[in-house]
């Protein structure tokens, strides 16, 4: 059955019911868990037999698309990396030329 069919009669069960239950007997609810079970068992193996038709389900290609992946966030990592430290450096030198002028403006004031 379909995806859609399922759930729709799943819905049409609980409306019945509802409305069974609240105008005409309290027995008839006794019949609404075995039915939805039944339902909720027939949408189950649906949802089953569709995850198994699509794609490929190859371990090997899903293990190299992770892998692809973690490669690309180690690339990333790394490559902001070499920009810190590089400009971890510029600022040090900086620095270094701040207070190297402030030295050699000192020692020609005095």
């Amino acid at each position: 059955m379909d995806e859609k069919v399922i759930e729709k009669a799943i819905l049409l069960v609980w409306f019945l019911f509802s409305i069974r239950f609240l105008f005409f007997s309290y027995w008839d609810i006794l019949f609404l868990p075995p039915i939805l079970i039944i339902l909720d068992g027939l949408f189950k193996e649906n949802i089953k037999k569709e995850e198994q038709q699509r794609g490929d389900k190859s371990p090997l290609g899903i293990g190299a698309q992770k892998d692809n992946q973690i490669q690309e966030r180690l690339k990333h990592s790394i490559d902001l990396d070499r920009l810190i430290t590089k400009l971890m450096e510029e600022e040090k030198r900086k620095a270094i030329k701040k207070t190297t002028k402030k030295k050699t403006y000192l020692e020609t004031t005095q």
